[in-house]
């Protein structure tokens, strides 16, 4: 089972819940999609045995065989060619490029090609008995999509693999979250956390992945969240309260199931629930 841990804005616990899973969950896998900031190798200090350089590609334009004849900017969606038939010059603006192959498929004379660029590191890992992976965009990289498909290629072989999603609701999150069996989305009781969740859950249905909510820090703030959740018949999967020593041992490298070990029964319950959300998923 792939279980994706997503949450509609930073900072509302997304890593602290997705290792916590990887720890209480047997035969577990832990995959870093976070490839702007990945940060779960902080608390689960991975010992690391294969790195692997991801490339994208970018258009490169032959000016001895173009003909300035604008076809590829004309077709080019994201505005990264600039043919000036005046002054014959052509520029491909690398930043821009998604490296989709447009261009070099509709220029007449063939004088495009595809040119390699380092997009960043997948490495493969363990940590104990949980096997690791993170995509990690190149600084210089302008996307991150090309290194997140990359780690998304192969995951680890495991009984449970937990997806740590970035935060928002972006493209990529759209993309590891369509990767996965169910989504555990992690948000906070306060006007930014429920506005957010909103975003969120409308994302997953878009999606078509069925989905369940923990509400970290639920002590604070009001009950908007829950009452959203009982509306829209979304299960609270559970609540962790505010605790001062969550945060002082997160400040230092310790997950939640170290700080506090009562919560592994909790997580584990967590895990029965989203399997039952699957397997009654898969019977509707």
């Amino acid at each position: 089972m792939i279980v994706s841990v997503a949450s509609g804005k930073g900072g509302t616990g997304k890593t602290t819940v997705a290792v916590a899973l990887a720890q209480v969950a047997p035969n577990s896998a832990y995959v870093d999609c976070d490839t702007e900031a990945p940060n779960g190798h902080l608390f689960l200090r991975p010992n690391i045995s294969h790195r692997k350089p991801v490339n994208r590609t970018v258009a490169s334009i032959d000016v001895n065989a173009c003909t300035w004849c604008g076809e590829c900017m004309e077709k080019c969606v994201y505005h990264a060619i600039v043919i000036a038939h005046a002054t014959k010059k052509a520029v491909v603006f690398e930043d821009l490029c998604m490296g989709c192959g447009v261009c070099s498929f509709v220029c007449p004379v063939r004088a495009i090609r595809e040119e390699d660029r380092h997009a960043g590191i997948v490495s493969n890992g363990h940590s104990g008995r949980i096997r690791t992976r993170e995509g990690r965009m190149a600084v210089e990289a302008p996307h991150a999509h090309p290194v997140l498909t990359e780690t998304l290629k192969e995951l680890p072989d495991a009984r449970y693999t937990i997806l740590d999603a970035e935060p928002g609701v972006t493209g990529r999150v759209v993309t590891t979250v369509r990767a996965s069996d169910v989504c555990v989305l992690v948000t906070e009781p306060t006007p930014f956390g429920l506005h957010d969740l909103e975003l969120a859950v409308t994302m997953t249905q878009h999606v078509g992945v069925p989905v369940g909510v923990i509400i970290n820090r639920s002590t604070i703030g009001d009950n908007a969240v829950r009452d959203f959740c009982r509306v829209r018949n979304i299960p609270v999967l559970l609540e962790i309260p505010f605790d001062r020593r969550i945060a002082a041992g997160y400040a230092v490298g310790k997950t939640l199931v170290e700080i506090l070990p009562d919560m592994k029964s909790r997580f584990a319950e967590v895990l029965r629930h989203v399997e039952r959300i699957v397997t009654e998923r898969g019977r509707s």
